[in-house]
């Protein structure tokens, strides 16, 4: 509610979520600024979110909400808030307030929802005085690229194959075993060494797994990158593959080839939208909450079916 025609000077916008969320945002700040090239973007997230935002001058992030709380800002955008961003916004009253909850209620009722990144434009549409960019590249400089280039040099693994064998939760984690057997494969058919990427808590199944290997020209990178130098090693890779996860969605924003094995969840919310990526997800209509480790559907993809679309994407 509130002035939508106004000539925003100040913007805050809140979205304290995981990576892969505020990588399926970008498209709001990129297309924020591209109306209101003037205008200072205040961006309320998670401190490890910062980086995504390193090399874009207009956003200023803020991990805090008590640091912004006695602040003025024309236009409010609530991408994932909590109370307390609710509460900001009615003290304040900014000149317009746009928010997620409302989009997907709307949503919800009128044919379901969305992709994740659809969901996120239709939220400032409002705003929209020429056609919104859904894309959502992440922004790098020559340094991240630098870096991932010498580390690829040393190696001798480019061309390569981006793998990562982790999510959050267990029941989006595909067997390493079965990651493995398509390693595996993709040595021995078309001579490409695998790069397993993660954080610290991948390194033990990127090991397990690579014991199960044959070839030794496979590395675990685990440690090796921050998430820019991910992000521009993603940009020189020839495919990924892995669970859905923040290091999924990067590489999706950089546009590459992807395979992406889904458990739990909606069908379509958050699979990646670039033509060049194939999604495995057996879902259940109702009741996906429920799945466990015991139950979850991604056990249901097979190795061969994973192989068949490596075969699409790399043959």
């Amino acid at each position: 509610m509130g002035n939508k025609s106004y000539d925003f000077k100040s913007i805050l916008i809140i979205k304290m979520d995981e990576i892969g969320d505020v990588v399926t945002a970008l498209p709001v700040f990129y297309d924020l600024h591209n109306l209101y090239p003037n205008a200072i973007q205040t961006l309320v997230c998670k401190k490890f979110n910062n980086i995504f935002f390193k090399h874009v001058d207009y956003v200023n992030c803020i991990n805090d909400f008590s640091e912004v709380e006695h602040q003025y800002y024309d236009l409010v955008i609530d991408l994932r808030g909590n109370e307390d961003t609710r509460r900001y916004a009615l003290k304040h009253k900014p000149k317009l307030r746009l928010d997620r909850g409302s989009i997907r209620l709307k949503n919800k009722f009128t044919g379901g929802q969305k992709n994740e990144i659809d969901t996120n434009l239709e939220i400032i549409t409002p705003l929209a005085t020429k056609t919104l960019s859904q894309k959502n590249k992440i922004i790098l400089s020559d340094a991240e690229r630098d870096t991932v280039n010498e580390f690829l040099k040393i190696n001798n693994c480019s061309p390569f194959v981006l793998f990562h064998l982790g999510a959050r939760d267990k029941s989006r984690r595909w067997p390493f075993e079965r990651f493995a057997e398509v390693i595996n494969y993709i040595n021995k058919t078309y001579n490409l060494p695998c790069l397993l990427a993660g954080g610290p808590d991948d390194k033990e199944v990127n090991e397990q797994c690579l014991e199960l290997v044959k070839s030794k020209h496979n590395y675990t990178i685990v440690g090796e990158f921050n998430l820019l130098e991910y992000a521009a090693l993603c940009d020189q890779a020839t495919l990924f593959l892995g669970n859905e996860s923040g290091p999924l969605h990067i590489a999706a924003a950089q546009d590459i080839p992807t395979i992406a094995l889904f458990g739990p969840g909606v069908h379509g919310v958050f699979y990646p939208k670039s033509d060049n990526s194939i999604v495995h997800h057996y879902f259940l209509a109702r009741g996906h909450k429920q799945q466990t480790m015991e139950n979850s559907t991604i056990f249901t993809i097979t190795i061969d079916e994973v192989k068949e679309s490596v075969d699409q994407l790399l043959g």
